[in-house]
């Protein structure tokens, strides 16, 4: 097996991370660093150790959904000691998160161990679709609308893109139904931003063809059937 397949798969790191990790000399295989992440290596055999901690390579993937609330980053360790997602889900096996949201975006949230699955989950030539509400105390105006699904400036030479999919007016505030399929960072934030409309809040509500259902804030649950079917799919690509 590759050495970066047995690192993501021991749910410590993603598949790209693993690369990184191993290329940056913080894996090491019986005790040698071993700078290159296609090397052949034995998985019941061989020690591995990432930043000196043995890593087991975990023979049974685990995939399971977050409803992440307001006030959680996702960071295995935060310098700054905020609360991370980490803390809300079960220890083991070790797991990944699959598209990170920001602090203030609350909602779905994969994680896995799978690391292929999450390679194809979050690379942009996959176009996965992630829907989100949107809070606003604005519309977004028709001719806005066609720019932003056209692709708008949105800062450090980025183009941001979504599907506004609806508009709802309740009482004095907008809720807005979008689907983006690009992933940038901070994307919907920086498109309101460069936008000129104040955003209340954010949250996801569907990841591909995942749904939260009736899943509380602050709590997990493992995949239905549905979603299963749904994402074999892809870990047989």
């Amino acid at each position: 097996m590759k050495l970066f397949k047995f690192v993501a798969a021991s749910g410590v790191l993603s598949r790209r991370k693993s690369q990184e990790s191993i290329q940056s000399a913080l894996i090491t295989v019986n005790d040698v660093v071993i700078l290159d992440p296609f090397i052949e290596i034995d998985p019941k055999k061989d020690i591995v150790r990432f930043d000196e901690q043995i890593i087991k390579f975990n023979e049974e993937f685990s995939t399971i959904i977050l409803n992440k609330p307001k006030g959680f980053v996702c960071s295995k360790n935060d310098e700054l000691n905020r609360k991370t997602v980490f803390d809300l889900i079960p220890k083991k096996p070790p797991l990944n998160y699959v598209g990170r949201l920001d602090k203030n975006t609350t909602g779905i949230i994969l994680f896995t161990n799978d690391g292929k699955l999450s390679d194809f989950l979050t690379h942009p030539r996959n176009k996965i679709s992630k829907e989100y509400i949107a809070e606003t105390a604005t519309r977004i105006k028709d001719s806005d609308v066609k720019k932003i699904e056209k692709g708008i400036f949105i800062g450090s030479g980025d183009r941001g893109r979504a599907k506004i999919l609806s508009q709802k007016k309740v009482k004095n505030t907008f809720f807005i139904n979008m689907i983006l399929r690009q992933g940038k960072k901070n994307e919907i934030r920086r498109i309101f931003k460069f936008s000129n409309i104040k955003l209340i809040s954010l949250k996801r509500i569907k990841f591909g063809e995942i749904t939260l259902g009736n899943l509380n804030e602050g709590s997990w649950r493992e995949l239905s059937k549905k979603d299963k079917k749904y994402l074999e799919k892809f870990s047989r690509k």
